[in-house]
């Protein structure tokens, strides 16, 4: 009997796409519930400002920093349903009919001297009250995120690590001798969060994997702060490695989709951050950190890809290597005369997008693979996945990148089965199944 070698892969050919942005839109504001009140009559300046601007850039998928956290998730369905979804100086309006908002550690008392300078202050609204928090916040839920999406959220399936420990982290940066033992106990690694939350986008799932790391400054000799936007950034480096995630209870295995999104506070040349700590994200295997958007304004070769008005690259969204191909992005920053310029100046972050196309992972195209054999012929036979085409290819070397494409060996599809006939293949001839949306 002839053996048949048979190898298996996608394609990268014409898909659906998708916008995804991140926007520290600096809403945050001076009392607990504060902006959900400001947000009812659908006037307040500085939301139409920002609903304008997402009006413009028309993201399908959001991610909202200093955005206040109320439990009730009002404020954010005020911001979908009074300024997103209402006509901004005529510009379309962008419904996001689902929604996800949980507890920050911003503003939540510790009961704990966390910033030693010997007192423990339990009395919201000041500076000394979000030093001693479990992250830093004048009350509950300041400074807090949300994601808006059009497509639909699993939320059964949202992982959030904000009650995780910074000492439970191996190796981690807590600075030596500032943190007790009993504090250690109680100090968590989040300022605010880091979510998992799974977006179920054409049949498929990425997983929106966002965050908002504390400012590496603000702090002493001890670099508290900048040690611990280290560690938070590299939950998600962790979160992705096999094998690097087991204190977090499992990571993100291979074969999933994903996007990094968030204001890091990291720049990866500049500014106070630790090691270059963003550069965990932007250097990791399964990080496809190729493209760097670049602003759409005036620039120069130096600022071409700061996202903030301090002069640094800080905001950030970054796209799984599998399941996406970037078709391009921008830091939207216009300036001058140039639609918008005069609506993005209530923050000292821009927004930062990315379009990508979706690319069928293997397992989500192809499955159930057999091969059988009749009268010298093989029957190379598979399970498909509605609104995706197949196609079969050959290749005499496999270490080569040219594929012949097999125009005379159709494709038949039978239900949910498809299946190809191969006259007589020669042993030393290498066949692969690419899928494709069309």
């Amino acid at each position: 009997m002839r053996l048949l070698f048979l190898l298996i892969l996608t394609s990268c050919l014409p898909a659906k796409t998708i916008r995804v942005a991140t926007y520290n839109a600096s809403l945050a504001q001076t009392g607990q519930g504060q902006l959900a009140a400001l947000l009812r009559t659908g006037t307040h300046v500085p939301a139409k400002k920002i609903a304008e601007v997402i009006q413009i850039v028309q993201p399908d998928v959001l991610l909202l920093n200093e955005f206040d956290y109320d439990a009730n998730g009002t404020a954010a369905t005020r911001m979908n349903d009074k300024f997103f979804n209402v006509s901004q100086n005529g510009r379309p309006a962008q419904d996001y009919p689902y929604r996800y908002v949980a507890i920050s550690n911003t503003g939540v008392h510790s009961g704990f001297d966390f910033d030693n300078n010997g007192t423990i202050d339990d009395s919201p609204g000041d500076i000394s009250y979000g030093g001693d928090a479990l992250g830093f916040g004048e009350f509950p839920g300041k400074y807090a995120m949300a994601v808006f999406s059009k497509f639909p959220i699993d939320t059964d399936a949202i992982r959030t690590f904000e009650e995780f420990l910074w000492k439970d982290m191996p190796d981690n940066l807590i600075p030596r001798g500032f943190y007790s033992a009993e504090e250690q106990e109680a100090f968590r690694l989040s300022s605010k969060s880091h979510w998992d939350v799974p977006i179920q986008v054409h049949g498929t799932t990425f997983h929106f994997l966002v965050s908002h790391p504390t400012p590496p400054v603000f702090d002493g000799s001890e670099d508290r702060n900048g040690r611990r936007n280290h560690d938070e950034i590299r939950l998600w480096a962790d979160y992705l490695s096999p094998g690097a995630a087991g204190y977090l209870r499992g990571g993100l295995s291979e074969g999933n989709r994903f996007v990094i999104a968030g204001d890091q506070n990291a720049d990866p040349t500049r500014g106070d951050s630790v090691n270059a700590a963003i550069n965990q994200l932007l250097d990791h295997p399964r990080v496809d950190a190729s493209f760097v958007p670049e602003r759409t304004g005036a620039r120069t070769a130096s600022n071409k890809f700061d996202t903030s008005t301090f002069r640094l690259r800080v905001d950030y969204v970054l796209p799984s290597q599998e399941g996406f191909h970037i078709l391009d992005g921008a830091v939207f920053w216009p300036t001058g005369g140039q639609d918008g310029a005069t609506l993005v100046t209530g923050s000292d972050h821009r927004p930062v997008y990315l379009d990508l196309k979706l690319i069928p992972l293997i397992d989500e195209a192809v499955c159930d693979v057999s091969v059988t054999y009749a009268d010298g012929n093989s029957i190379i036979s598979w399970k498909i996945k509605d609104e995706v085409s197949y196609r079969l290819e050959k290749s005499i070397d496999l270490d080569t990148d040219f594929w012949m494409v097999l125009d005379d060996l159709s494709v038949d599809i039978q239900g949910d089965k498809a299946a190809v006939i191969i006259p007589a293949p020669n042993e030393t001839e290498f066949y692969r199944i690419v899928s494709y949306y069309e």
